[in-house]
């Protein structure tokens, strides 16, 4: 089979197309021919170095991916083999196969592509673990999501409406704000305009928010965690802002607040049957119509180098989609 390995570290431009082994299932593992596969800025940050822990070299790139099960390993259950499955992956994703565990996999309901699929288990199985199960987000709470224009900005948004919250978006730019009012955001801001624990205060009479869902890092945290109601919870989902986020201590101190770090990778790898699981519930939310994911851009297999510079750019809102033939 074809896949893309980076033998050094070096960005994308260090990814070659080779032909490997098919992978063989382990006892609980299935094997996916992958339709679709998800670039996550995970992806890249691991392929820059500056993400860790990290594969091995050489490695293949990709944590989430749709397509159908073609073997099963001895003690894997769930759907059989033909049978139409997205999941998380252990990386590996950007190849025609890979192996995973069955128990991080969901069935894929007929209303959906591969495509849309594929976007589902990073960021919104990810989203439903940090907010419903780590923060314990619960209906008729606020939350504050940062990034709210993002992928992961966007699926937060989905996820704390289905959980039923009230959300209070911030991005910046019309056209991000539009998109996180699509989404299902009761309140708006652009958080480069105005003042955020201002803007979240007159937004909340005052209350503050329960949960605050950061994917963003940078100096905007500092401002975000103003916003905490007491014992309210800081979720830290990632640095898509380029810079780790900066807490006062003294902050979390004055409201008795929780930091909750939500790195979806590692839970996948160490709970992979509690990670489906929340994979399967968004299945079933996206079946009945509770929301759809947002896809910005789709490139094909041979254009993986060009998916992963339209990545870096931050230039669309949704999910980064590579296709493949069905093999």
């Amino acid at each position: 089979m074809k896949a893309y390995r980076a033998h050094r570290l070096g960005g994308p431009q260090a990814l070659k197309l080779e032909e490997v082994d098919d992978p063989a299932p382990g006892p609980l593992d299935v094997v996916i021919a992958v339709e679709a596969a998800s670039l996550q800025l995970a992806d890249l940050a691991t392929l820059t170095g500056e993400r860790g822990p990290r594969p091995g070299l050489p490695f293949t790139p990709g944590l989430e991916v749709a397509g159908r099960i073609v073997a099963r390993g001895d003690e894997a259950k769930g759907p059989e083999v033909g049978s139409p499955v997205a999941g998380y992956v252990p990386w590996g994703g950007l190849a025609q196969r890979v192996a995973t565990r069955w128990d991080a996999c969901a069935a894929i309901p007929d209303t959906l592509t591969a495509a849309q699929a594929a976007a589902l288990p990073f960021a919104y199985g990810g989203a439903l673990t940090a907010l419903g199960t780590k923060a314990g987000l619960k209906e008729g709470q606020t939350v504050l999501v940062l990034g709210a224009g993002g992928p992961l900005g966007l699926a937060a948004i989905a996820i704390a409406k289905a959980l039923g919250a009230t959300v209070v978006a911030a991005a910046n730019g019309a056209a991000r704000l539009t998109q996180a009012q699509e989404a299902g955001a009761d309140h708006t801001f652009d958080a480069g305009l105005v003042s955020v624990p201002s803007a979240v205060a007159e937004r909340t009479d005052g209350e503050g928010v329960d949960v605050v869902f950061d994917p963003v890092g940078g100096e905007v945290a500092a401002l975000a965690l103003r916003t905490l109601a007491p014992e309210g919870r800081y979720v830290l989902a990632g640095f898509a802002g380029g810079k780790p986020s900066s807490l006062d201590s003294a902050q979390i101190f004055a409201r008795d607040a929780t930091i909750v770090t939500a790195n979806t990778v590692l839970t996948a790898e160490r709970d992979p049957a509690a990670a489906g699981a929340a994979l399967a519930r968004v299945m079933d939310w996206v079946a009945k119509g509770a929301f759809a994911p947002r896809i910005a851009a789709q490139f094909a297999f041979a254009d993986v180098p060009h998916a992963f510079d339209y990545l870096a750019g931050r230039r669309g809102s949704g999910a980064t989609i590579v296709t493949l033939d069905a093999s």
